[in-house]
């Protein structure tokens, strides 16, 4: 995964989960991982289409819309792939099968979160090492995969609770997956777009009660 990505991660994050708005480049490069030298050209990439504003210690986010699909569009999953197989069984059996510390994403990490889906879907996509996936799901000659290993991260790691990526992280990701997870992003949207400021907690909530 990019290093910019975990930038998106932690701004998105922290506004949609906790409602913030003002950040500040030092402590964006600590909490990241990242010089300000990658983050700088960042933060103005942000501000050149309108998503933040800049302040005298930092900047503030003023359309957090904005910058989650500016994310999502440049998002590159496909590049995160590390291993994908056919695993014989269901997928809601398949989630349930694997190995302690995987982060499961898109499909698998909106039924975690929201508890329900809008659509059927027949593949798991997971944050995990790829040795130890091999060894727990051998590799299969069958062209159809059912299984989608992504490469984590330690920001991830850190942002994630209970086996599942940040809400965030399952949009942008979803995102990238076009028509077949179109039905999950416009839910997802849907709940976001009128209110941005709710936080995703409130928005999960929303959603598990309909």
């Amino acid at each position: 995964m990019r290093k910019i990505d975990r930038v998106y991660r932690e701004i998105l994050n922290r506004f949609y989960a906790k409602g913030e708005r003002f950040f500040n480049q030092k402590q964006l490069s600590q909490t990241c991982r990242i010089s300000l030298g990658t983050i700088n050209p960042f933060i103005n990439k942000l501000e050149t289409f309108g998503a933040i504003e800049r302040k005298p210690q930092g900047f503030r986010l003023i359309d957090p819309k904005r910058a989650l699909i500016s994310w999502a569009v440049t998002r590159d999953l496909a590049k995160d792939i590390t291993y994908a197989t056919f695993v014989p069984t269901s997928h809601i059996e398949l989630e349930t099968k694997l190995p302690r510390g995987s982060i499961l994403t898109a499909y698998s990490g909106f039924r975690a979160r929201i508890g329900s889906v809008p659509g059927e879907y027949n593949q798991v996509f997971v944050y995990a090492d790829e040795e130890e996936m091999r060894r727990a799901f051998k590799p299969t000659m069958r062209e159809r995969k059912n299984l989608v290993v992504l490469q984590p991260d330690e920001h991830l790691k850190r942002l994630s609770s209970d086996g599942v990526a940040p809400l965030v992280q399952i949009y942008v990701d979803l995102w990238q997956l076009g028509k077949p997870a179109s039905r999950f992003v416009e839910e997802l949207e849907k709940e976001l777009s009128p209110a941005p400021t709710r936080a995703l907690g409130e928005v999960a909530k929303a959603l598990r009660i309909k």
